[in-house]
């Protein structure tokens, strides 16, 4: 948003330098992006101010909504322009049909223009100085009144339009050449503006080649409408077009300005060209229309969150200046209405930064937090990152959006995709449903810049669809292995890190919470003999698998990779843990290789030797697993580390062999175990 200050004047009474007045929007949030002295030969002394709005602020994208700010913080009042109805002679041939996403439609024909005229010096001075094309003196006033008011105008030409109007949507496989010459096959997601027998506009955004005016046109059918924000966002970017018209229409203009701005409009070219003008038609759906609707704000809340002590008056006088004006008071709270040009006001919490804004965020009061905030949910995930960090991993934060191209590797059902009304790019059109996709993407990327061993997790949401259309989001953390053992260690053997190394990792994590279980099972995209549930109890809370290669290829990914993905609140416990002194005692270890049946899981084996080998067992840990020479068919060799401390003497081997030999009695009774030698 580009604009004249002697311009912003004629809406309000200024009198401060143009540094003030830049550093003034600046703190109001209407970021001053650039600012140049100028001298013009019609109004003198001038100042050029462009502004960097943010996407909420469709407000201030014109010389009004600037002046309300700044005669909200200077406590001004607001002149409006020169309004005055033209006179009416003519009667206009063309009605309007409307839709709910098209409410309020405002139109007037107008006759017996003459375009050869030329453009009002003043006007086109205005519109160069804010960046805008002068081309003819229709054009260049709705070009006009856009940027005063921040209503977007069309004009047509009335003689090519066959019939009557109607705001829809396109039927499958319309065409329309725009303005720019630029032919577009629309979709019925594309709101339209149509004559009897095709469109004549996209609605919102640009207006039709075979109705544009030129130097020949005589009748004019002027427009001034309210769209509905969402049915205009990411309509423009879909056919990489965005528009004066566009930009304002998708942040929500002003539902109440549409006649004004064509009153605006129809004076100003009335004095420039002249022309007949029909009565102002305005055709809408009123239940369709948005209401100005209430918020309740308690005053207590304001200084309690913005460690101020601001009276009733001084708050209601504030909201009052931004036009949020009282519609019912209680001792400590009132509600006010929303004018109809604040679409980015919602909650409570948007009335106390309006305060707070005009206050100025460098005015607020600095305290220190009176005690240490302890967030459990924060305290969980900081637990989890130090647990994974010690071991190596990196965290990092991949996008919720992802192609559905990526979506289908891990979601092969596309109803149960959650699309994205309006993606910022056509490769983020989906919300993830597993954090694997992104994670995938994130060791791609570190494998062609030579990184070709990683270790890396993420905590993030994944979303599903529910029952009755409804949006499931689960907070998970993710992870994955792929590449070299302790590839930095001289001793390395070079051997890749596999689903035992991930699998130890997530027990490490794991192992001061409840009891775990890992059961066999088969997900579509993992290794169908390297892939496991993991049980909480009775409760299936992730699984762990190596990635299949087919999926591997879609990243470009040739070597090996294992993850895993669980619920992160599974992970916590409730029971405390007390710290016990460490022993300085000699540690006991045993190595054991048990030759069972293939179907048996080892965490069935781990279990029963953890509750066969009595209570100066400290550690258990499966550190082999092997199939092939040597072991008959159908069965599997497992080896297990084992580990005996006691806190008050030396165990003597005499003991650890008795255990070793009751152990291996019981599991031979029970699972039919031999002993490997």
């Amino acid at each position: 948003m580009q604009f004249s200050r002697n311009w912003l004047k004629e809406f309000v009474d200024l009198n401060i330098s143009d540094e003030e007045l830049c550093d003034q929007l600046t703190m109001l949030g209407l970021e001053v992006d650039n600012y140049k002295n100028y001298h013009s030969k019609l109004t003198g002394k001038d100042a050029i101010i462009k502004l960097d709005l943010t996407p909420n602020r469709g407000d201030c994208y014109s010389l009004l909504g600037v002046a309300r700010e700044i005669a909200a913080l200077n406590n001004l009042t607001v002149k409006f322009p020169k309004i005055k109805k033209v006179n009416s002679s003519v009667k206009s041939p063309i009605k309007v049909t409307v839709c709910d996403e098209a409410p309020r439609y405002v139109g007037r024909y107008l006759t017996g223009v003459n375009l050869k005229k030329k453009t009002s010096p003043l006007i086109k001075e205005r519109l160069k100085l804010s960046d805008i094309k002068v081309i003819d003196p229709i054009v260049d006033i709705t070009n006009y009144v856009l940027l005063e008011l921040g209503q977007p105008l069309h004009a047509f030409d009335a003689n090519k339009i066959e019939g009557n109007l109607e705001v829809r949507f396109a039927k499958e496989r319309e065409k329309i050449t725009l303005l720019d010459e630029n032919k577009l096959k629309l979709d019925k997601n594309c709101l339209v503006i149509a004559d009897e027998s095709k469109p004549v506009a996209l609605a919102g955004i640009m207006g039709g080649f075979e109705t544009g005016i030129s130097s020949k046109t005589l009748s004019i059918y002027l427009e001034s409408a309210f769209f509905k924000p969402e049915v205009i966002r990411g309509r423009a970017r879909k056919f990489s077009l965005q528009t004066d018209a566009s930009t304002r229409f998708e942040r929500g203009v002003d539902f109440e300005l549409q006649t004004l701005a064509i009153e605006r409009a129809s004076l100003l070219i009335h004095e420039s060209i002249g022309g007949e003008f029909s009565p102002v038609q305005e055709f809408s759906k009123r239940s369709s229309i948005p209401k100005n609707k209430d918020i309740a704000l308690n005053f207590k809340n304001v200084n309690k969150i913005l460690g101020t002590e601001f009276s009733k008056p001084f708050i209601r006088r504030n909201l009052k200046s931004l036009g949020l004006v009282n519609s019912q008071s209680t001792g400590e709270s009132i509600k006010v209405k929303v004018p109809s040009w604040r679409f980015d006001l919602k909650i409570e919490a948007d009335l106390i930064e309006e305060i707070a804004r005009l206050v100025g965020y460098n005015n607020l009061p600095h305290r220190p937090l009176s005690k240490k905030i302890n967030n459990p949910v924060d305290s969980l995930h900081n637990s989890v990152r130090n647990s994974f960090k010690f071991m190596g991993y990196n965290e990092v934060i991949t996008y919720s959006f992802i192609d559905e191209s990526f979506a289908e590797l891990v979601e092969p059902k596309k109803g149960q995709l959650i699309f994205v009304n309006n993606p910022i790019s056509e490769n983020m059109n989906i919300m993830r449903p597993s954090l694997l996709p992104g994670l995938l993407d994130t060791l791609s990327y570190n494998l062609n810049q030579g990184n070709e061993n990683l270790k890396i997790f993420e905590i993030g949401t994944v979303f599903q669809k529910g029952k009755n259309h409804k949006i499931n989001q689960k907070e998970l953390i993710g992870g994955l292995i792929s590449g070299i053992k302790d590839k930095d260690n001289w001793s390395s053997s070079n051997e890749p890190m596999d689903f035992f190394d991930l699998k130890g990792d997530l027990e490490n994590v794991l192992s001061n919470s409840s009891k775990y279980n890992f059961k066999k099972t088969e997900i579509p995209y993992l290794h169908p003999g390297k892939t496991a549930l993991l049980l909480k109890g009775e409760s299936v809370i992730g699984y762990i698998g190596s990635v299949k290669p087919k999926l591997l290829d879609k990243f470009d990914i040739e070597q090996e990779v294992n993850f895993f993905e669980i619920s992160i609140d599974a992970t916590s416990s409730k029971s405390n843990i007390k710290f016990e002194k460490f022993s300085r005692f000699p540690f006991a270890q045993r190595d054991l290789s048990f030759i069972v049946d293939e179907d048996i899981a080892s965490s069935v084996i781990t279990d029963s030797i953890a509750s066969r080998a009595g209570d100066k067992l400290k550690e258990i840990k499966l550190f082999d697993v092997y199939k092939g020479k040597g072991i008959p068919k159908g069965k599997t060799s497992l080896t297990y580390a084992l580990g005996w401390q006691a806190s008050n003497r030396t165990l003597k081997d005499k003991e650890i062999d008795e255990i070793i030999e009751k152990l291996v009695a019981f599991l031979s009774k029970k699972f039919n175990a031999k002993l490997r030698s």
